[in-house]
């Protein structure tokens, strides 16, 4: 039995003052097989913990049925961590943010009368609290107290950003979320991370968290200060340039942080790994990205060989660094100070340079020290042990994407029918005056619907004209009379306002005839929302697909009636698994494919160990999948500079005008001898040039 609690220092394990040196892995960002060895190399860089927020919208993604089986097998994740001497931070949330499909809700929580997340809100609580009952008994032998590997839990997450959206009832919800977890007597600390409640340790988020430790220490003089997000980089939306993060600058945010006092720090993401299937948020990539220590496919990066280097010098003198109170800034210059503790030739100092863009000379302990812009030297017996702002040549790694010598198969298609055409029995359609929210019809089973009327076009409107529609989303492929004649462009903002207003117009130029003209639009989900703030601050159960709004056509509205058919034909087919051994497939003709077609494939595994990835760079937008599994979306837009001014000291300008993603992860987990590739293409890219790849 283990006994976790803290004091104003850190957090004791059995009584005794631990660094908390710990690394984010989500057990469903990546396949079971390889748990191992992502503990295994996150604990030969230094860490001796792992942290994983719980994906509820996953293990119920429909209500009452729970999955704890193959990527979900939670249980077995924390055993995997235990196995390898690590501990574990247990995010439970149910809120999560994570860039996960609705900030990690279940999607028919939105259709629960009366339901406004995230406030003291009956419906919303007695669901939270159903949940969070539920995992504990599941997860119950895995917490510290009873031998297991778990030793703190969090309730809620990053409150910060919409406590003023709810004022009192937030309040009074979060008091509320954090005497749940007490109740759930799990006998280790609750903490909160960015925004806190009586009760629980309240942790820094941020890039360099040092920021926050003052005010931190203002707040909670009995708490230490932890950190649940050191940021090593940041996420990839569809469209969005790439950003970089330079390892120095992480490790010169860990160390200022344990400088300043901090005895915990939590990268996010350490190893960030996929988003496979349909679980990215809107716009979010199926790469999680993040520049953390172990890339996409869990192998070690330049900053796992810098950071790791740092880890074990923090862990050989963690008690030196704890046994005290935290030491005082000793000026050095106007953004220059030491940091030291102990005393005598054992001591251990940290020598910091705050400026952002200069080096500094300074003098410490009778020595010059030449600083590089934003670092961090620690110092003990004469000698510095560690600069952030070096990387030993060792530790660098270079990987790239290579073609592997495995045929594809001729490509074969079948073309997906029109709403008009498709056969009776296969879905459900309906029909109205006016088009119908998209989730109200799939509830988020499927990021497709196709939305059907007829578009009359009198003389004097014939020609060049304009196709609006006032309230939709994602993204609207619009045929007519059978063609395709338009796509909403992209890049699309992620932040997009309130549902009714104009983040949501979308427009289109066309050029028709006179007469009577069959328009069908096929709506495209790119995912859910994951805050209140992407709906300009309204709560996240507004969050819409499809078409709502009126539709006009040079600024006339269209009558009805609507015909609204949820899914694609393919789908309830099976096409991407058993079923697709049943369909008429043909071939490929030349040149490049037709809009909303299926594509079927198959291929010998690829020998060897190496990662793989499938190359889609002659394919446009849609979704793929391997023996049934799916890989994920897929989106060829190019990437521009829209990401922001606080983002723009990381920005890779080499991403510029490239795909946003190109490359696409296939687990070796997933394959056979032989195997099936399936894809769905909704614009017409040519699947003659994809290919099979090798990480390394």
């Amino acid at each position: 039995m283990t006994q976790v609690t803290y004091d104003h220092r850190a957090v004791l394990v059995d009584g005794e003052r631990t660094m908390i040196l710990s690394g984010a892995v989500h057990y469903c960002r990546a396949t079971p097989g390889t748990w191992p060895d992502l503990m295994r190399r996150s604990r030969e860089a230094g860490l001796n913990t792992i942290e994983t927020y719980v994906f509820w919208n996953l293990h119920e993604r429909r209500r009452g049925v729970l999955d704890f089986s193959g990527r979900l097998d939670l249980q077995r994740f924390c055993e995997c961590a235990a196995a390898e001497g690590l501990a574990v931070i247990l995010r439970i949330g149910p809120y999560i943010c994570a860039e996960t499909n609705y900030g990690g809700f279940p999607p028919w929580l939105r259709d629960v009368p009366g339901m406004q997340t995230r406030t003291y809100n009956e419906p919303f609580m007695e669901e939270m609290a159903r949940w969070m009952r539920a995992l504990v008994d599941y997860l119950r032998p895995m917490f510290a107290p009873q031998g297991g590997p778990i030793i703190l839990a969090q309730v809620e997450n990053e409150y910060a950003n919409v406590a003023k959206l709810y004022g009192a009832d937030g309040e009074r919800y979060l008091d509320w979320a954090v005497a749940l977890g007490r109740s759930l007597d799990l006998g280790v600390p609750w903490i909160l991370c960015a925004g806190g409640a009586e009760g629980a340790i309240e942790t820094i988020n941020g890039f360099f968290p040092h920021e926050g430790i003052e005010e931190h220490f203002r707040k909670h003089p009995g708490q230490p200060a932890l950190s649940t997000e050191l940021w090593p980089g940041w996420y990839q939306v569809w469209g969005a340039a790439h950003m970089k993060r330079p390892p120095e600058t992480i490790a010169y945010a860990t160390a200022r942080f344990v400088a300043a006092g901090a005895s915990g720090v939590n990268y996010y993401m350490w190893f960030a790994g996929t988003n496979f299937d349909r679980e990215a948020m809107y716009l979010q990539t199926p790469h999680y990205g993040f520049d953390g220590g172990l890339d996409e496919f869990g192998l070690p990066t330049t900053a796992w060989g810098h950071l790791g280097k740092l880890h074990r010098l923090l862990a050989e003198n963690a008690e030196l660094l704890l046994e005290n109170d935290r030491a005082l800034p000793i000026e050095l210059g106007p953004k220059q100070a030491a940091y030291v503790y102990g005393s005598g030739y054992e001591a251990l100092a940290f020598v910091c340079n705050d400026d952002t863009e200069h080096r500094a000379e300074v003098a410490f302990d009778e020595r010059p020290f030449k600083l590089a812009p934003r670092s961090v030297q620690i110092v003990a017996g004469g000698k510095v042990l560690f600069d952030t702002a070096k990387v030993d040549r060792k530790a660098v790694v270079c990987r790239a994407y290579k073609p592997v010598k495995v045929a594809l198969a001729k490509f074969r298609q079948w073309a997906e029918p029109m709403p008009d055409a498709q056969p009776e029995g296969i879905g459900e359609g309906l029909e109205a005056p006016q088009p119908m929210e998209q989730l109200a019809l799939t509830q988020d089973e499927t990021d497709y619907c196709w939305y059907e009327a007829a578009l009359a076009v009198a003389g004097r409107q014939a020609g060049e004209g304009t196709l609006t529609f006032d309230q939709a989303g994602d993204v609207l492929h619009v045929f007519v009379d059978g063609r395709l004649r338009a796509t909403t462009p992209a890049p699309l903002a992620e932040d997009r306002g309130v549902v009714d207003g104009q983040g949501y117009r979308h427009e289109f130029k066309l050029k028709l005839s006179p007469g009577r003209h069959k328009l069908q639009v096929l709506a495209c989900a790119l995912g859910l929302i994951k805050g209140d703030w992407m709906l300009g601050m309204r709560n996240m159960v507004e969050e819409c697909k499809g078409i709502w709004g009126p539709v006009r056509w040079n600024g006339k509205p269209l009558g009805g009636p609507w015909r609204m058919r949820p899914g694609l034909v393919g789908e309830y087919a099976g096409l991407y698994s058993g079923g697709g051994l049943l369909a008429p497939w043909k071939p490929v003709p030349r040149g490049a494919g037709k809009p909303a077609t299926w594509y079927r494939t198959r291929f010998a595994a690829p020998k060897g160990t190496s990662p793989l990835a499938l190359d889609l760079g002659s394919m446009q937008k849609g979704l793929a999948w391997v023996n049934g599994q799916c890989l994920g979306r897929y989106w060829l837009v190019p990437s521009t500079e829209e990401r922001g001014p606080w983002l723009a000291w990381m920005l890779d300008r080499s991403s510029l005008g490239r795909p946003t993603q190109r490359h696409y992860h296939v687990p070796r987990e997933w394959l056979d001898r032989e195997n099936t590739l399936v894809l769905f293409e909704e614009q017409g890219g040519d699947p003659s040039g994809v290919k099979i790849c090798e990480w390394k």
